[in-house]
């Protein structure tokens, strides 16, 4: 895994927003209980779509959400790219 910044979780969510978790991640940094599986499903999914690098950047940001772990929205969060 590489290491994230902010801008890159968000430059690299921006095509995968859902609606959901991983919109609220995407729009304010927020991640909690459902975002790691979220992005474990969509990651899976890109895999078998054979989007292998989209699955393996969804992985780069899977590590950072665990590593960041569950929070409320980050201030500053949607100036961010």
């Amino acid at each position: 895994m590489s290491d994230l910044t902010d801008d890159h979780v968000r430059v690299i969510l921006k095509q995968h927003r859902d609606g959901g978790p991983i919109s609220r991640l995407y729009a304010t940094g927020e991640i909690e209980a459902g975002t790691v599986p979220a992005l474990g499903m969509l990651s899976t999914q890109l895999e078998e779509d054979g989007r292998h690098e989209d699955a393996e950047q969804l992985g780069d940001v899977i590590g950072y959400a665990l590593s960041a772990g569950e929070r409320p929205p980050v201030a500053g969060w949607v100036a961010k790219v």
